[in-house]
């Protein structure tokens, strides 16, 4: 009698916890709002990741650091990040959660960058912010929109012991990377973390303590602690023999990481919506068919959540047996490599400007120019070639040095370089676009207020504010440009706003955004 005791009553303290009107109360509130849908804005990693190895699979670890203040946390020094320490000023701790939080997928490739680059930057704290984690928190968020689990991962391990806004995130991240069991010893060890009665089911379950798994979600369900959706789910999940040809059940109202976790290891079929960046992880570790792991590979290299590269072995995975869309990017890319390997110029001409115009469709120009750049710098191009190869250069990380080399005679191209350079004072600008590219470098721009706000040490505030500015107008209005580029020149964020601005006049979201 009494070997069942302990479980019952574990039970029943928590779901007493549940019913007290306390966080366990409300399912949806256990899983951290990073990847709801209201979060997004619409308008040194491993050396090589693999199709079959996937993401990098290191264990996270938290260690309690003495005297932290959460908002400052970063698993990159300031000067690493090339950001200065006082980036914030006295901004508003709230304001600046809001504007973290915000993400775009069709923001420029050094618009991402540098947001990436912040989120994960050692910053001081506002001048007179009290220390609440909020930012830290939004920070995450934004990571998680985006997809970067392993960069959400290692802030977190860096923040130190977790509190429970800090281990819904941790858990979220486990979930979707299929590196739960430490999130769920966590839990199991330390009850006041777990955020729900389904995930403290999944973790009893995960550690093989299936009866205990059991025996909470019977009394969950039959308190009516549970709803019948999740209990239907987490019964097929503890004992999927016993469902043994019933129907699959219907997709999720709310998709959460939990539940998608548990709906894939019982391989049910997805909804076919667009799942969100986050999410996608999973089909790129081999288990997926092709198509699913071309979307996500394109999807989150986008983002930037991973390396191009992982890109570059899934177009190669197979030969493409349709037609259109995806299927051409991917014919695109084999005959750009197949003419590489074999030499042929001429071919080389063709499929490079056939396999830009096809990455140019998902706005992954970027990621061509970091695959194919070293291949072709010194290799006879066709004149429509040499363009596609000098906006690559332009597009590179090195791209002062290499774009000059590559540049032809056109006004735009001299203006490109003379951008790159940050030597504009004998160019003339031809549109509006390059006038006010060209009055942000010279110094005499239109006077905004963000402009002003940089100029009394606002910088972060301004740079983010300037960003959604830009997104907001589409790329098209002058001044939304000449403030984003004055504010990141009077931060002192110089190579970052001559790329944006290269990026402005090669990309041209302007009709995409």
């Amino acid at each position: 009698m009494f070997r069942n005791a302990a479980p019952v009553i574990l039970v029943l303290g928590l779901l007493a916890g549940a019913t007290s009107g306390d966080e366990l109360a409300s399912p949806s509130q256990w899983l951290s709002d990073s990847i709801a849908p209201g979060s997004v804005i619409q308008s040194g990693k491993n050396p090589r990741l693999s199709k079959t190895r996937g993401l990098a699979t290191e264990i996270i670890s938290i260690t309690p650091l003495d005297d932290v203040k959460l908002d400052a946390v970063g698993v990159l020094p300031a000067v690493v990040a090339g950001l200065p320490a006082q980036f914030w000023g006295d901004s508003p701790s709230s304001t600046l959660s809001r504007l973290l939080r915000q993400h775009n997928d069709l923001a420029l490739p050094e618009i991402v960058n540098l947001t990436h680059r912040v989120l994960l930057a050692e910053l001081d704290v506002p001048i007179g912010h009290s220390q609440d984690g909020d930012m830290l928190l939004a920070r995450l968020d934004h990571l998680l929109a985006a997809g970067a689990l392993d960069q959400a991962e290692a802030l977190l391990k860096r923040s130190g012991t977790p509190n429970a806004d800090l281990f819904r995130r941790w858990f979220d991240v486990g979930l979707l990377t299929e590196r739960a069991q430490q999130a769920c010893a966590t839990m199991l060890g330390d009850p006041g973390l777990t955020p729900a009665l389904q995930a403290r089911i999944f973790c009893l379950a995960r550690s093989g303590d299936w009866g205990a798994a059991a025996l909470t979600l019977t009394t969950a369900t039959t308190l009516d602690q549970i709803n019948q959706e999740d209990s239907a789910l987490l019964s097929r999940f503890l004992d999927p023999e016993l469902f043994d040809g019933e129907p699959d059940l219907p997709a999720p109202t709310h998709l959460t990481p939990l539940v998608f976790a548990m709906r894939e290891a019982l391989a049910m079929p997805r909804s076919g919506k667009s799942l969100p960046l986050a999410f996608l992880h999973g089909d790129l570790r081999g288990f997926s068919g092709w198509r699913d792991r071309l979307s996500a590979s394109e999807r989150l290299v986008r983002a930037q959540a991973v390396p191009a590269f992982v890109l570059l072995d899934v177009y190669t995975e197979a030969k493409p047996s349709a037609s259109g869309g995806i299927w051409d990017r991917v014919q695109s890319i084999q005959t750009l490599i197949s003419a590489l390997e074999a030499g042929d110029n001429p071919a080389i001409s063709k499929a490079m400007v056939a396999a830009y115009a096809e990455m140019a469709k998902v706005n992954l120009e970027f990621a061509l120019a970091d695959l194919l750049l070293p291949q072709i710098e010194v290799v006879p191009l066709t004149e429509e070639a040499t363009t596609v190869r000098f906006h690559l250069s332009l597009l590179h990380k090195n791209a002062a040095e290499l774009a000059p080399r590559f540049a032809g005679e056109s006004q735009q191209d001299r203006f490109l370089v003379a951008v790159i350079r940050g030597d504009l004072a004998n160019i003339v600008a031809e549109n509006d676009l390059q006038s006010a590219i060209r009055d942000a470098f010279l110094g005499t721009p239109v006077d905004t207020q963000l402009l002003r706000d940089a100029k009394r040490g606002r910088s972060g505030e301004a740079i983010l504010k300037s960003f959604a500015q830009l997104y907001a107008s589409g790329s098209s209005d002058p001044v939304a440009v000449e403030t984003v580029l004055s504010v990141l020149l009077q931060a002192g964020l110089i190579n970052e706003a001559r790329r944006i601005a290269v990026e402005l006049v090669v990309l041209d979201r302007r009709a995409a955004i």
